[in-house]
């Protein structure tokens, strides 16, 4: 039986994988971000993992792009403030999260926003007062009901952040909110 992609009721558009092995697989057609996490092991599954690569050293360096990296990478956190009773590597790690879960998904890579999400880099706010400790409940929580955006935010993105780890992207996001670049029309 055949359906036209018009009617579909989801329509798969992204994938990705999170820092804890979950697949992340957007959904166009309805606004979504399904997590699909493995909860078993070897004994339900009768799946052994695959061998570790025959010959050869294991190299203890950081693997990096083929391509290498740009010498400007990540030289925009320095440029960034740094919120009070935060440290710069807060910033960073909340940097890292954001990039690597499914916050930039739908806030965009450099969180000027998407048709999913708002612009994270403004200096008004939909939801809260712009406070870190706001901006961490907004995370915590989560948007089930956008007043400007078609897509729901689950909390904590859908993924599953420790309380240091929600306390680190707010810490990013507030940032990215007080930074130099930050104007005042865009709203989150």
């Amino acid at each position: 039986m055949s359906h036209s992609a018009g009617r579909a009721a989801h329509r798969p558009s992204g994938l990705a994988v999170g820092p804890d092995g979950a697949l992340y697989v957007s959904d166009d057609q309805r606004g979504r971000i399904w997590r699909i996490v493995f909860r078993g092991g070897t004994a339900v599954t009768a799946i052994a993992p695959a061998p570790a690569p025959a010959g050869g050293s294991t190299s203890t360096a950081a693997a990096g792009p083929p391509e290498g990296v740009h010498p400007d990478a990540g030289s925009q956190l320095a440029a960034l403030p740094i919120p009070a009773g935060a440290t710069p590597a807060d910033v960073a790690l909340g940097s890292r999260i954001y990039g690597a879960g499914t916050c930039a998904g739908c806030h965009g890579s450099d969180a000027k926003g998407t048709p999913l999400g708002p612009d994270l880099t403004g200096a008004k706010w939909l939801w809260g007062d712009g406070s870190v400790q706001s901006i961490a409940k907004i995370i915590t929580d989560g948007v089930p009901n956008p007043k400007e955006f078609r897509s729901p935010m689950p909390p904590m993105g859908g993924t599953q952040l420790s309380a240091s780890e929600v306390s680190a992207v707010a810490d990013y996001i507030w940032a990215l909110g007080h930074g130099s670049g930050a104007s005042t029309g865009q709203a989150r």
